[in-house]
């Protein structure tokens, strides 16, 4: 008979990764000479103590002290997800807070408790922090003793560099991805509309055990196309229109997106030159991507293919994006490293990117491809798989 009370952890990752992840990290805080960490970035939480939840509308820290053990300050409602998802123990170090608290009373009494109300204190000032500004007024007038300083980096450099379980995770996601554009291809055709195919999208990837994005999947259709970041609609498709949809699944937290351009209908040449120039790119931008090289580098290749068609004037963002670990706001890890102009960050074995090409000008069709891919020693290793073409619906 099944017992349907029982209780049972759903850990991402082994306990011994997430203690290695933690034995990093604080080695880490030892060379910044920081004291304790207030993590409040959703990702960065999940990361360290495989704690997860949608409700981070809510106040959550967890304090990670050089050398005591961690503990994290969570609204009392959310709290049975530490039972769910965190290696951690409730009972010993989660401090729930009611809905009528001030949780910053809380994180200052655990600050206290671990024996750091006058030691140097690192908060997330940088990034999807969730910090807010009256919050960390409110930490340094409870902790008037301690010295704040901003955290970004101690976390962040380790999460750039997957594991190969993460690794794994980013692969399964790309499988949805290709689920997507496999099921959006098979349904496509003039008449439906972009709010049917973003439903045949989403039951395609969810069938496959797909988790909620960072961001929803990007779908328009025709002059639409030409918004950056557009939403479906109950817009009809019509014959002669571009549809380009850009989307990723999700596993344990972990993305792989894919962007592809679908023509209903002969395309007229002007598309296909244009695709033929986001292709170029994406394919200069790739072949970049090699450890040791700068994300300055990659941007510089990419752009190098753009002045090839005299459209380096069309290219107007960013190269790429890191991915991994996702929650809203985004899908991506860009705060943490982007291919961008100039950038001198540099890459290294482990790394995953996605680099979605696109041009999108006033009256003209937008065309866009992209590809998510992982650094290797040996270099870049392409980890979607989509016909890498313009996707012609007869």
């Amino acid at each position: 008979m099944v017992d349907l009370f029982k209780f049972e952890k759903q850990l991402s990752f082994k306990k011994e990764e997430y203690l290695g992840r933690l034995a990093k990290i604080r080695k880490t805080m030892a060379e910044k000479g920081v004291d304790a960490l207030l993590v409040t970035t959703p990702e960065n939480i999940c990361y360290i103590s495989g704690y997860r939840t949608v409700g981070y509308y809510y106040m959550s820290v967890l304090v990670v002290p050089i050398e005591k053990d961690l503990l994290l300050i969570t609204r009392n409602f959310e709290a049975r997800n530490v039972d769910a998802f965190s290696w951690m123990d409730r009972a010993s170090q989660c401090r729930p807070y009611m809905d009528t608290d001030n949780p910053v009373d809380v994180v200052a009494k655990a600050v206290k408790d671990v024996g750091h109300e006058k030691g140097r204190l690192a908060v997330d000032k940088t990034g999807n922090s969730f910090l807010a500004v009256d919050v960390y007024e409110g930490l340094v007038s409870k902790l008037p003793n301690a010295k704040f300083a901003n955290s970004f980096g101690i976390v962040e450099q380790h999460r750039k560099i997957k594991s190969t379980a993460e690794i794994e995770y980013i692969k399964k996601s790309c499988r949805m991805s290709e689920a997507g554009l496999k099921a959006s291809h098979a349904f496509l055709k003039p008449g439906v509309t972009e709010n049917q195919l973003a439903g045949v999208v989403h039951k395609a990837m969810i069938d496959m055990g797909c988790e909620f994005p960072g961001l929803p999947p990007f779908i328009g259709s025709g002059w639409r196309t030409q918004v950056p970041h557009v939403q479906w609609t109950d817009k009809v498709i019509e014959k002669g229109e571009n549809v380009p949809v850009e989307l990723t699944g999700v596993t344990h937290r972990y993305a792989g997106p894919l962007f592809r351009t679908f023509m209903m209908g002969k395309p007229a040449q002007k598309m296909y030159d244009d695709f033929q120039v986001v292709k170029d790119q994406l394919e200069a931008a790739i072949a970049a991507m090699k450890p040791g090289a700068t994300s300055g580098d990659v941007d510089a290749a990419a752009k190098k293919a753009a002045a090839k068609h005299n459209r380096l004037g069309s290219f107007t963002k960013r190269t790429g994006y890191s991915v991994g670990l996702n929650y809203a706001p985004d899908w991506g890890e860009g705060h943490i490293i982007d291919l961008k102009a100039n950038d001198p960050s540099v890459l290294q074995a482990g790394m995953t990117f996605h680099t979605p090409m696109s041009l999108r000008a006033d009256k003209e069709l937008a065309v866009a491809v992209s590809e998510t891919t992982l650094v290797t020693e040996k270099g870049p290793q392409v980890l979607t798989s989509y016909p890498r073409e313009l996707l012609v619906i007869d």
